[in-house]
């Protein structure tokens, strides 16, 4: 990777509220940027971290401030990594089942887009757990 970054990594521990979403999904956007991606593909990073995050602080924790969600950016094999971490309800990447834009389209409700964006803006999502923690896992390739 000739973009210098191959040994940055960031790791952001912040309260399980939504306060502070403006805060990861900056941080993300300029990673992205500073990685080289445009602002088109750096914008489409920053809506699938927001959207990971929301889901953590809603679906994981259940809206309780007093958790914690740990956001890690680092820079591997020509990819932007962003691993989320957290100690709520989990989920597991053979759990996820991603809706059909068409059908969403005909039936509209409130939410459930989240993981299809996540999806379609990242290269890679992967969900696993070790112990107590669960990490969901976002790979952007650059170039």
């Amino acid at each position: 990777m000739a973009t210098g970054l191959e040994n940055l990594n960031v790791r952001l521990v912040i309260p399980s509220q939504t306060r502070y979403l403006n805060l990861v999904t900056n941080l993300a956007k300029r990673a992205s940027l500073a990685a080289g991606l445009d602002d088109a593909a750096s914008a489409k990073v920053s809506i699938a971290v927001d959207e990971a995050v929301t889901n953590i602080i809603v679906h994981a924790y259940e809206n309780d401030p007093e958790k914690k969600v740990e956001v890690s950016l680092r820079f591997a094999d020509n990819s932007l990594v962003v691993s989320l971490s957290h100690r709520g309800n989990g989920l597991r990447s053979e759990d996820v089942k991603l809706p059909d834009p068409k059908d969403y389209i005909k039936h509209p409700r409130k939410g459930g887009l989240g993981l299809l964006l996540m999806s379609r803006f990242m290269d890679e999502v992967h969900f696993s757990e070790e112990g107590d923690t669960y990490e969901c896992c976002m790979v952007k390739h650059l170039g």
